[in-house]
């Protein structure tokens, strides 16, 4: 903090200094000098209402939920013995889940209540991560993270979405700070401290294993010159390990029959996947992000410790970064190219949205080449052209919906009780299933064994989606409606397993069996999550 102005000086002649005095603290505050002009004022000032903006923002998303965040509903909705029995057909790991069972028997299951979970944990993410980063590396870079954290399209995304993805980000948030106190305190409440965070990381999502594993591998290279923090990191990671140990024979049940069949495994394709993500899409304002986001990341991680002179404008750069920037490299870049190697090793598939471990340290280096650069008027220009950009991609992506599901849940007002509704493939069914009332009486089930539709069970699914032919399938269905009750198909082209050529066949079946099927809702390329409603009338 800079001296206060004033003291044992000569009194001023005219109260022309109450002004700049009163300004101070809030430049200092920033990590700025005080006094500073008021064009950069009126900078901050709008870099506050693209904050608030970005908060907001979190709170507003389209009305129906889509496949993922059905299924978290259903789930959390559960008794919890059918809760954890559900989590091992699912092949998620429990700590969400239990939150959102919390959150959900106190505000309800409506779409605006569960997304407010997300919203609010992400919301509570920008004071922690000031606090974490303020400690790490000065007012400067904290008040530049709060920022891209707050209009981050990637963030604000996956803060509207009833998953576990802005509790990762939290978490992470939560495990830099706690590992930063790991290595610069000695004693156990450091230790156990990070072990708590490591065990609730785990206990999240698989992919914290990739974030877990770079953690170790970098505790045991700084074995040789920083012993007892490196002991002290690793024994933090043994605990989070053992809390996650009553989870581990689900985990094996889950290794060994769950898995990710809608989606190929890119391996180190994760990394263009994942730039692309956290800037907010494909379009030009996206891709204009993503490069300016590189260019301050690479600035954060290469900017040398070196004092300016008065008036220099000038940035230093050095091919040997400090130690922390290269653990923020890792902690992003490393986590990234292990889960490459892992989904390339095993065959697993990988999405953007489980990105969400290693985008924290990715834009801390860009607030740090924020907060690197020559003068505050630059500074707050640089955060104003990067949290608009932010902003002006992520409002468009706000109100689209994603999924056809409310579309199709209307249409099926005009079935008569006893109609069954069979969807194919299965993943079409949670999304529909939470809106038609059961009072409507109708016969929800999925392709191919008849099963409810309000939840997807992923044991062995591509095995099961593919055993059983769609005409087989078809006989069941007749069977199951009779002739005097219709049937509603629900398809769509946009999951991978089953085909649409096996869901087509069904159809084909079924039409042999009862005429022509009327297309009731086409499908819409445009939404995430697009579905095709056919109505056959009974048969009698």
């Amino acid at each position: 903090m800079l001296p206060r102005l004033g003291g044992t000086q000569a009194a001023p002649t005219s109260p022309a200094p109450v002004r700049p005095a009163r300004r101070s603290a809030l430049w200092t505050r920033l990590g700025e000098r005080s006094g500073q002009p008021w064009s950069v004022a009126v900078l901050w000032v709008l870099l506050g209402g693209l904050v608030t903006a970005g908060v907001v923002t979190r709170f507003v998303a389209p009305p129906e939920l889509w496949l993922d965040e059905a299924q978290s509903v259903a789930i959390a909705h559960l008794p919890l013995p059918a809760l954890f029995a559900a989590l091992e057909q699912d092949g998620s790991p429990p700590l969400y889940y239990l939150l959102l069972h919390v959150w959900t028997a106190l505000f309800g299951t409506s779409a605006t209540a569960v997304r407010a979970l997300s919203a609010v944990i992400s919301v509570l993410t920008l004071p922690l991560a000031w606090y974490a980063a303020r400690r790490l590396a000065g007012r400067r870079a904290a008040a530049a993270l709060v920022v891209l954290l707050a209009t981050s399209p990637f963030l604000i995304r996956y803060a509207s979405e009833t998953r576990m993805y802005a509790l990762l980000v939290l978490l992470t948030v939560i495990g830099i700070g706690a590992g930063t106190a790991v290595v610069r305190r000695p004693g156990a409440g450091p230790v156990l401290g990070f072990g708590a965070v490591t065990g609730a990381l785990l206990l999240t999502h698989v992919w914290a294993f990739h974030v877990v594993a770079v953690t170790g591998v970098l505790a045991l290279a700084a074995l040789p010159f920083r012993r007892g923090p490196a002991l002290r990191l690793l024994a933090g990671l043994a605990l989070g390990g053992l809390l996650f140990s009553p989870w581990l024979l689900s985990f094996l049940v889950q290794l060994a029959h769950t898995g990710t069949p809608w989606a190929a495994s890119p391996g180190f394709a994760v990394l263009p996947l994942a730039l692309e993500a956290w800037q907010g899409g494909g379009q030009v304002r996206a891709h204009v992000l993503g490069t300016a986001l590189l260019l301050l990341a690479t600035v954060g991680l290469l900017a040398a410790a070196a004092a300016r002179g008065p008036g220099e404008r000038t940035v230093v750069l050095s091919l040997r970064p400090r130690r922390s920037r290269l653990v923020l490299l890792a902690l992003s870049l490393g986590t990234l190219l292990v889960a490459g190697e892992v989904s390339r090793l095993t065959g697993t598939a990988v999405h953007d949205r489980y990105t969400s471990v290693a985008v924290l340290a990715f834009l801390t280096l860009a607030a740090l080449g924020v907060a690197a650069l020559p003068g505050p008027a630059v500074r707050a220009a640089a955060l104003v052209a990067v949290a608009g950009l932010g902003l002006a991609t992520a409002l468009p992506q706000v109100a689209e919906p994603r999924t056809q599901a409310g579309e199709v849940a209307r249409a099926l007002d005009d079935a008569a009780p006893g109609d069954l509704v069979v969807f194919c493939p299965d993943q079409l069914g949670p999304a529909v299933a939470r809106l038609v009332p059961p009072e409507a009486g109708l016969d929800l089930v999925v392709y191919p064994d008849l099963r409810p539709a309000d939840r997807v069970d992923w044991t062995d699914y591509e095995a099961r989606m593919t055993s059983t032919p769609s005409a087989a399938v078809a006989g069941d269905v007749l069977q199951r409606a009779g002739d005097g009750s219709g049937i509603w198909v629900v398809t769509g082209p946009g999951y991978r397993v089953p085909s649409t050529h096996r869901c087509g066949f069904l159809v084909a079946a079924l039409e042999a069996a009862r005429g022509d099927a009327e297309l009731v809702v086409a499908p819409d390329r445009r939404i995430f999550e697009d579905s095709r409603l056919q109505y056959l009338p009974p048969a009698a």
